[in-house]
């Protein structure tokens, strides 16, 4: 019975520092994007993780307490790419299969906006909007490789150590 229950608080654990990790990587990229000068973001809007258990990579709506438009991603969508990439991410004995899943979640959250930006405020083409999300998105991994302020996004990979709770 005890194993069971560590088994289930280990399971918790890695499903809170997987929450910790999305949220960190969708607020750092959502402040980074702007100043990238590529793309505006609107202000009136808010973002957020949901679990659904439809297909859809991103759900929007309009919140009724603020008026404000809302995304929310789906995790469990985010997640099943994760698992996806998890075994080769294992092998590898460099962090590129890692970042490779993280700018694939970056193009998921930043594609929405760009898109709208470039090509229904710009009258620019798709093609120009995949270009630009790709610019944005290898800006912000550069950034999270080298900035020592972003060190904690990628800690919430990191095991604690056993004699820590």
């Amino acid at each position: 019975m005890g194993l069971l229950k560590k088994n289930d608080e280990e399971k918790q654990k890695s499903v809170q520092r997987f929450y910790l990790l999305l949220t960190a990587l969708m607020n750092e990229l959502f402040e980074y994007a702007p100043k990238s000068k590529h793309i505006k973001i609107p202000s009136n809007v808010s973002f957020g993780l949901v679990y659904d258990d439809r297909d859809a990579v991103l759900f929007t709506g309009k919140d009724k307490q603020t008026g404000k438009k809302t995304y929310l991603y789906n995790v469990r969508i985010i997640a099943k790419t994760f698992e996806e990439k998890r075994e080769r991410m294992l092998k590898d004995e460099t962090t590129a299969s890692l970042f490779s899943w993280i700018a694939d979640v970056c193009t998921i959250y930043i594609s929405p906006f760009v898109y709208d930006y470039v090509v229904n405020s710009q009258h620019r083409g798709e093609g120009t909007a995949d270009r630009t999300t790709r610019q944005i998105v290898r800006g912000f991994l550069d950034q999270l490789s080298s900035d020592p302020e972003l060190k904690y996004v990628l800690d919430n990979l990191r095991q604690p150590e056993p004699d820590q709770k």
